[in-house]
């Protein structure tokens, strides 16, 4: 079985380069990468990725904004995507569970807890 293929999208190059990193060395997956979330639907059309880690706040539109636009494509709509961010506020995780979002995590990201997360999404 090839490996597993998974997206992040973060603005903040240096968090994006981190998980990247730490997903290809110890999990053993592929990565792709987006910035923004229009990338995010470009990549998750143009890549299908097997899951979507996904940033809230973006500099052009969100990542529930994001998670929408690629739930409403047909060959996208099943990707699950794992919502991360460091807003803490009740109704973001509210937006994003509701946009599709399959599971809120909490920046700084626990390793543990994200590869737990993944695993339960996609196992190896």
């Amino acid at each position: 079985m090839s490996a597993r293929k998974i997206l992040v999208v973060d603005d903040n190059d240096n968090v994006r380069s981190f998980l990247v990193l730490l997903l290809e060395r110890s999990g053993g997956y592929e990565t792709l990468e987006a910035a923004t979330g229009e990338e995010a639907v470009e990549k998750a059309i143009s890549g299908r990725p097997d899951l979507i880690l996904m940033d809230i706040r973006l500099p052009d539109i969100s990542g529930v904004d994001a998670t929408k636009a690629i739930r409403n494509n047909p060959s996208t709509a099943q990707i699950p995507i794992i919502a991360y961010s460091a807003l803490h506020l009740v109704g973001w995780k509210e937006q994003a569970l509701k946009a599709g979002m399959v599971a809120y995590l909490q920046k700084p990201i626990n390793f543990e807890l994200l590869m737990e997360t993944i695993q339960k999404f996609i196992p190896s």
